[in-house]
């Protein structure tokens, strides 16, 4: 399960009158620092670097339906390691991180990432991965 660390760092220079308009825009602004590192796992448990994604900007949008708002962004980046399988990852904007387990197999009970199919598992391919932050969920998480 997704866990998220430090939302409320946001709200440092809003002194409690934030909305959630606001915050929707503070989580956007800092995701253009992120950066999502994807780990293996020895047979020690000592995590082992795999791949390092970089925010794509221009992927940054807002969407939103009747009961729902979310930001959702792309990350990009190279493999460098194939020698373990794809167990966790994080994302770090540099304010507030969010972290959890993937798998490139869809059929993982407990994993809420599962690894775009741009994720061969071979050195120096590009990794695409989409990610969503449902705002709603975080709004009411830091209020």
């Amino acid at each position: 399960m997704r866990k998220y660390k430090d939302l409320g760092r946001l709200l440092s220079d809003d002194n409690g009158m934030l909305d959630k308009a606001r915050f929707t825009d503070l989580l956007a602004d800092d995701l253009n620092r992120a950066c999502c590192s994807i780990y293996g796992e020895t047979i020690d448990e000592v995590l082992v670097l795999l791949a390092e994604l970089k925010i794509q900007p221009e992927s940054i949008q807002h969407s939103s339906g009747l009961f729902q708002q979310n930001i959702e962004f792309v990350m990009a980046g190279e493999i460098i390691n194939n020698q373990y399988p794809a167990l966790t990852y994080r994302v770090d904007t540099g304010t507030f991180q969010f972290y959890g387990r993937c798998s490139t197999i869809p059929q993982i009970c407990g994993v809420d990432l599962y690894l775009d199919k741009s994720y061969t598992e071979k050195v120096g391919d590009c990794v695409r991965q989409k990610f969503i932050l449902p705002v709603n969920k975080l709004f009411k998480a830091v209020r």
